[in-house]
């Protein structure tokens, strides 16, 4: 279409799309519109510099191309930007609004197939106005619509939390995840933490090995967190976790799609819990330069400020000690602290047995199986009440001020639920006594030589494994004046 307007020499031809709106594939799409613009450049006899990307129309920010167009136009390069369709700029309106306030203020013309907005004339600003109103609208429709297909494939166990992790491959028929080759390489470092080997140690292992990450770099001491605490490795899928990529923050965990047995497992669910209490719960960090795991790293707390009392090693007396406190607190030499807490905690195991017969010979009706039944029927009929409260609102029956009261009444409600279950948990017999029987067999373990007294036996990594399973925290204090340090342990 040729336009009669001598104002106009050099332009900017933007393409942008999303996604394939025309089921034609998004390279020919494309290819179709940039020929059309080009088309519609030489028929007015305009020079021109393209601009193409494939990117979402949620913030310029991510959008590469357009950030540099924007550039240029602020510089006065072009007389106009050549689009299919103005919704092509931005269809998200707190953007449309900031590129139109550019183009406005440099003089730069919006040329379309059909239209020339000249942004000086208040009949085409209004238009342009209108019409980025109405694409904001049809957008964020799209999205709902998108995000109800998404979560209702989240439903049926479908993948679509991006790329597979390592281990897994993406079905395209059934769109479920498939344990591929990599999943022997996976289940070797859920063994690995088993067996009592810090993750430090296991990246070394794995690189030694040859073994790569998914994208193939090296392992650090971070994939292999990622790797532990995912939970799709158990054949759970969690969806719905955020808010989206750009805040990232933390929905409610009522508000979480969580699907179990969605896929096959590479690990069993109790490998899986196991390996997560020890790299959590256990607090094993990778240690800095000069730091190395004692055997009682991170159990040590000064009984004066409670801050944690590490340990120092005297490379001229090549000898270890237990760290001063900035409080007071004395440090001391550590090989008879820590023969002094190995003699303490061997001596646990006798209150471990009286508990545990206590609780075999203990002849009162264990109700907890009943009781979480119940609380786990009324968790369902509450969750789906909420669900039912969201679509209703979804549907327009509900208000945004009686949605908001329904909905802070059911989580409410599904909070208080969950904590009973907790509760109820914590009253269960057989819990009980897999509890006590973890500790002794941790205690009967320790029984052996240590390492760091012996010579030979249990490596610090393996002690200091043993008794996080056993004890919250040692105290320690040794004040001026005092004749010798008193340690005080806090078992679990």
């Amino acid at each position: 279409m040729p336009y009669n307007n001598d104002n106009i020499k050099h332009v900017a031809i933007y393409l942008r799309l999303s996604r394939d709106e025309e089921n034609l594939g998004i390279q020919e799409v494309l290819a179709n519109h940039r020929d059309t613009l080009i088309k519609l450049c030489n028929e007015n006899n305009w020079s021109f510099e393209k601009y193409e990307e494939v990117a979402s129309s949620s913030t310029i920010v991510d959008r590469e191309k357009m950030v540099s167009l924007l550039h240029r136009v602020e510089q006065n390069h072009f007389d106009a930007v050549v689009v299919m369709d103005v919704d092509r700029l931005s269809r998200n309106e707190f953007d449309a609004s900031a590129i139109k306030k550019i183009l406005f203020e440099t003089g730069t013309y919006i040329v379309t197939p059909s239209r020339l907005y000249d942004l000086s004339r208040d009949e085409d600003s209004l238009l342009l106005g209108i019409t980025n109103l109405i694409a904001s609208g049809e957008y964020k429709q799209i999205l709902k619509r998108m995000r109800r297909g998404k979560e209702y494939a989240q439903k049926q166990g479908h993948w679509t939390n991006g790329i597979a992790p390592l281990g897994y491959t993406k079905d395209n028929k059934s769109n479920k995840l498939v344990p591929n080759e990599r999943a022997d390489d996976v289940k070797f470092i859920y063994a690995e933490i088993l067996k009592g080997v810090t993750i430090p140690h296991l990246t070394r292992q794995l690189n030694k090995l040859g073994l790569k990450t998914r994208d193939g770099n090296p392992f650090h001491y971070n994939s292999i967190i990622r790797i532990v605490n995912n939970e799709a490795y158990k054949g759970t899928i969690i969806s719905n976790r955020t808010t989206g990529r750009h805040t990232n923050t933390i929905r409610p965990k009522e508000e979480w799609i969580v699907v179990h047995n969605a896929h096959p497992a590479i690990v069993d669910e109790s490998t899986w819990e196991n390996v997560n209490k020890i790299v959590n719960t256990y607090s094993f960090k990778a240690p800095r330069s000069k730091n190395r795991t004692y055997p009682t790293s991170n159990l040590v707390y000064c009984a004066n400020c409670g801050k944690l009392q590490g340990c120092n090693y005297h490379s001229r007396l090549d000898k270890v000690y237990v760290k001063h406190c900035k409080c007071g607190n004395r440090g001391f030499y550590y090989n008879p602290a820590l023969t002094s807490i190995k003699d303490e905690v061997l001596k646990h195991k006798d209150s471990l047995l009286t508990a545990l017969e206590s609780l075999k010979e203990d002849k009162q009706e264990d109700d907890t199986e009943y009781k979480m039944n119940k609380l786990l029927s009324r968790l369902n009929k509450s969750k789906k009440a909420l669900e039912n409260i969201n679509f209703l609102f979804e549907e327009g029956e509900y208000d945004i001020v009686e949605y908001r009261e329904r909905k802070a009444s059911r989580q409410e409600e599904i909070k208080l639920i969950e904590e009973d279950i907790l509760a109820v948990e914590k009253e269960d017999k057989t819990v009980k006594i897999d509890s006590i029987n973890e500790q002794i067999n941790a205690l009967d373990n320790l029984m052996g030589k240590w390492n760091f007294l012996d010579g030979e036996g249990l490596s610090d990594e393996q002690v200091n494994r043993l008794l996080h399973g056993l004890i919250n925290g040692i105290i320690w204090s040794y004040n001026k004046g005092a004749i010798s340090p008193t340690i005080d342990i806090i078992y679990k």
